[in-house]
């Protein structure tokens, strides 16, 4: 008969559990490192892109296929477990206040252990468990656990909200010399010149978007927020990374099939593909050109 005992209200009736948990409480375990090398290397790994998805508002998180993917490769000794309050059972809690327990480990060193709240895919908690509940949140707690740890995607993580602090640094920049020497360069050669050119903002036409909000988003700020998650899903890290119009346009078009997906809009690939060429065609005409397209795609799906 196996013996149960309470610890901190939660019932433990596994021997092995008993152990886990008591040398958890207590903090005795072996610490798992990681250099710090391994770590800014993972943190700064390009070409992310393909591999983020996003939720249905508009966040970013990265595939649990290539984080897996990522951890075998570069770590791999290393997997991601849970903490146990029985022998298989890893969910904590009551109800409405369910979490799990993620750690990576290598089999006799570990880390400390996340607490990860399990949620429905609108980030609700969830009052009743079930099977499928507690599988796609073990998944989705084992890719935090390897961003946090290795360092994999977690910028991902810091950037679910824009910074003001980092839009406020980049409108205080001065303007690049190349702009101040426009002007003198057309003087000097009588007529109008590529280096004469101003650069295309990126961020500007971003914002400008924003402000319209011609796909209806809640408020400026869900716009923004959706706005990031198509950066992120193009592989780029902010605004000024779009180069030109046509770039631009390429991310609104990203955010417009989001956009249907989320409303579970019915449309066939056909005829959404003739939407989207239909806004790439603007890409010509400017920025506001293309905002106009996307709200009169707006008004014929709202």
């Amino acid at each position: 008969m196996t013996n149960t005992f309470t610890l901190e209200g939660i019932p433990v009736t596994s021997e092995l559990a008993q152990q886990a948990l008591t040398d958890r409480f207590n903090g005795l375990f072996n610490p798992l490192e990681i250099s710090a090398e391994a770590f800014q290397a993972a943190y700064d790994t390009p070409d992310i892109g393909p591999h983020i998805e996003k939720d249905y508002k508009g966040l970013s998180y990265l595939s649990w296929p290539f984080a897996y993917r990522y951890l075998k490769q570069h770590f791999p000794t290393f997997f991601v477990a849970f903490e146990e309050k029985s022998v298989g059972e890893v969910a904590f809690g009551t109800p409405g206040a369910y979490y799990l327990r993620p750690y990576l480990t290598d089999g006799s060193r570990r880390t400390v252990a996340l607490v990860f709240p399990i949620m429905d895919r609108r980030h609700s908690a969830i009052k009743e468990l079930d099977g499928r509940a507690i599988s796609d949140n073990c998944q989705r707690a084992a890719v935090k656990c390897i961003a946090t740890f290795t360092g994999l995607g977690l910028r991902l993580y810091a950037g679910e909200d824009i910074p003001k602090e980092e839009e406020q640094r980049e409108s205080s920049k001065p303007a690049p010399a190349a702009k101040k020497a426009a002007p003198s360069s057309k003087a000097a050669t009588g007529g109008t010149s590529k280096e004469a050119t101003p650069a295309f903002d990126g961020k500007a036409a971003l914002m400008s978007f924003c402000s319209a909000n011609p796909l209806g988003y809640a408020d400026e700020k869900a716009c923004q927020l959706a706005i990031k998650g198509s950066l992120e899903t193009l592989g780029l890290a902010r605004g000024s990374d779009v180069k030109d119009c046509a770039g631009f346009t390429n991310v609104v078009s990203t955010l417009m099939a989001s956009w249907i997906k989320d409303n579970g809009i019915k449309i066939t690939k056909a005829d959404m593909a003739q939407e989207l060429a239909k806004v790439m065609a603007e890409a010509k005409n400017g920025v506001d050109a293309v905002n106009n397209a996307v709200a009169a795609f707006y008004a014929a799906k709202k």
